[in-house]
């Protein structure tokens, strides 16, 4: 049967080298984005340094808005959403500071640092799932020996509460 009577007929054959292309042309975007995100930026890297400054020198606002221009330009970037999170949780906006290191987790599952900043809100909200949930992946994902009998002591205490 010929191309054209398998278009008439519904039937339409796709190209192997078409899907190869595309798979190509699909990955080969994602790289790119991906390393656009990469810690090698010096954009990114300049500005999460100097926000982390401000929040060291007590610039909380000015901190906040470096972080929400990075998490603009980078909005798949799990180290900005978490950055930012830090920072409006120092200025007390706890459920906005929460939603962010929320966010981070959902981009990135592999990112420890957001899983423990949620993990801290949620505690502090007596969200103790939640809590031990976060705790816990952080452990899996950073066994670090000399921390990690603190936040198994947090996962206990967390599942303590809740039974």
């Amino acid at each position: 049967m010929s191309n054209m009577a398998r278009i008439r007929r519904g039937q339409r054959r796709t190209s192997p080298s078409l899907v190869l292309a595309l798979l190509v042309a699909v990955v080969g975007s994602t790289s790119a984005t991906q390393m656009s995100f990469a810690k090698g930026d010096p954009n990114w890297d300049d500005v999460l340094k100097n926000g982390r400054q401000q929040l060291a020198i007590g610039e909380t606002d000015k901190a906040i808005e470096l972080f929400q221009k990075t998490v603009k330009k980078y909005p798949t970037s799990s180290q900005c959403h978490t950055e930012l999170g830090k920072a409006l949780k120092r200025r007390g906006k706890l459920s906005e500071a929460k939603a962010e290191f929320k966010c981070a987790t959902e981009l990135n599952s592999t990112y420890a640092d957001a899983f423990y900043q949620l993990g801290c809100s949620c505690e502090s909200d007596n969200e103790w799932d939640a809590a031990a949930e976060a705790f816990t992946h952080y452990a899996e994902l950073c066994p670090d020996a000399a921390q990690r009998k603190t936040i198994e002591d947090r996962i206990r205490t967390c599942k303590g509460h809740k039974e």
